[in-house]
């Protein structure tokens, strides 16, 4: 999904988005908003490759793979950070975590068969609610947090449930893969 340098800008690129993770770290204390949009921008412009890769008919193996790991990475060590910032649990972290490594795990098994399982609506609407989520929690730490503060708990743990059963479904749906 990533044509890398000199063929789409750089910052696209999955190793500027790993990057991206210190620069968002810095913000986070006292620049909150900056934090947020920074994160949000890059999520957004994600999207974009993503049309631009399917509509241009620049799908690469390699991006195929890299590009949602990437984008999980990024996700989930921004979400310890907001669990080490004390906005959120840290089972909820590890939750996320864990059920991001059971996915990979039915889709390395795929892969061994030949098969290719590739996202769908519900792994899409996931990554948009987690992306809500971390934008969220990354702009709850300005002034005190108050109001945004005291609901991205609750809400964090209503998008962690909607995620396992969205993982349930992707089990069910590939569940030949599992025998």
């Amino acid at each position: 999904l990533y044509l890398g340098p000199g063929r789409w800008p750089l910052w696209l690129w999955p190793p500027a988005a790993l990057a991206l993770i210190p620069v968002v770290y810095l913000f986070r204390a006292g620049h909150e908003i900056a934090a947020a949009a920074l994160f949000l921008g890059a999520m957004l412009t994600d999207c974009v490759d993503g049309w631009y890769a399917k509509k241009y008919r620049q799908e690469t193996a390699l991006g195929l793979y890299l590009d949602p790991v990437v984008d999980k990475v990024v996700v989930i060590v921004l979400m310890y950070e907001l669990a080490g910032a004390g906005r959120l649990s840290l089972i909820i972290p590890h939750l996320f975590l864990v059920r991001e490594l059971l996915q990979n795990a039915v889709r390395a098994a795929a892969a061994r068969h030949g098969e290719v399982v590739g996202a769908n609506w519900m792994g899409k609407t996931k990554a948009v609610l987690q992306t809500a989520l971390v934008t969220w929690g990354l702009a709850a730490g300005l002034r005190g947090g108050g109001p945004l503060q005291d609901g991205l708990e609750p809400a964090a743990w209503v998008v962690l449930g909607i995620s396992w059963l969205f993982f349930g479904r992707f089990l069910w749906t590939n569940r030949k893969l599992l025998l």
